[in-house]
């Protein structure tokens, strides 16, 4: 991994996710590892030596969390301010943490790592990156990173291998947001420009109808003087003020206002970024999602 960043002496920000995420489903961590996991699935018919192979390889939201946690601090990552949620009674989790590095050079978004796990063959195990200023802790996440593994048989064997390739990627996820961010102050927005980019992030998936007069109401007044400014990055987090409060539609939520918002000024993430990752894992190998 590329630590190459410049260091300085200046007080670290810090993330409250406990802001950027909601609070209608966020638990205890204790919640979290109290939950039971599901028995291991196997087929039906059995194979050549009698056996039957296994179908499905649950994995608990706590050893997902766990071990993702444990690879960060061992790469030298300090984890902040951590929030879990619990969803379909208790099937689904979703958990975000916080993440700096000595290394890292002091910017005016803070790194976070999201987690998610199933028991109920819903979606896979995966993380993603994701930042927020630090003047609002507005919440997005990005396709730089995301890694999935399906509950099959070898999971417990490439998870460890999924979490590693992804937390060996923050620093370039880093760059590639920072020149995101960047793109995203140099073009000015008109009302009427605005208006319909909303429009069309919305038919593209990144919001639902209902939000979209509170997303033109956090442009024409933010609630943070920083996003007074005309621009696409204001329009950005006017988004993103809106997102607060649901973690498991964050996701694909964020891919799609991207993809919109890129479009709109001609930035392509592929130029920032060496080896983005948007893959999953399957019985030890990567493809593509």
């Amino acid at each position: 991994m590329n630590n190459t960043e410049n260091t300085t002496n200046s007080p670290r920000k810090s993330v409250n996710l406990h802001i950027c995420g909601g609070n209608r489903t966020l638990v205890d961590f204790e919640q979290v590892v109290n939950v039971p996991t599901p028995p291991v699935e196997y087929r039906k018919k059995e194979n050549a030596n009698g056996e039957r192979a296994v179908s499905y390889q649950p994995i608990s939201h706590h050893e997902v969390v766990e071990r993702t946690t444990g690879f960060l601090e061992d790469q030298g990552f300090s984890i902040g301010d951590q929030v879990h949620s619990l969803a379909r009674g208790n099937q689904h989790y979703f958990g975000l943490f916080s993440v700096e590095h000595p290394n890292r050079e002091n910017a005016e978004r803070g790194s976070v790592v999201g987690i998610r796990n199933s028991h109920d063959k819903t979606f896979p195990a995966g993380l993603c990156a994701g930042d927020a200023p630090f003047v609002c802790d507005n919440l997005i996440f990005t396709n730089t990173i995301k890694l999935a593994r399906r509950h099959t048989r070898n999971i417990l064997n490439d998870l460890d291998f999924m979490i590693n390739r992804a937390i060996g990627k923050l620093f370039n996820f880093w760059h590639g947001q920072d020149a995101r961010v960047n793109a995203y102050k140099e073009i000015e927005l008109t009302n009427a420009q605005v208006n319909d980019i909303v429009v069309r992030a919305c038919k593209a998936g990144a919001l639902p109808k209902s939000k979209i007069i509170d997303v033109v109401d956090q442009w024409e007044s933010s609630d943070h003087p920083e996003f007074w400014d005309r621009n696409v990055n204001s329009l950005y987090n006017a988004f993103t003020e809106v997102y607060k409060g649901n973690l498991v539609a964050l996701p694909n939520r964020s891919d799609a206002l991207h993809s919109v918002l890129d479009s709109e000024v001609s930035f392509e993430i592929d130029n920032h970024v060496e080896n983005v990752l948007d893959m999953e894992v399957v019985e030890g190998e990567l493809v593509e999602v």
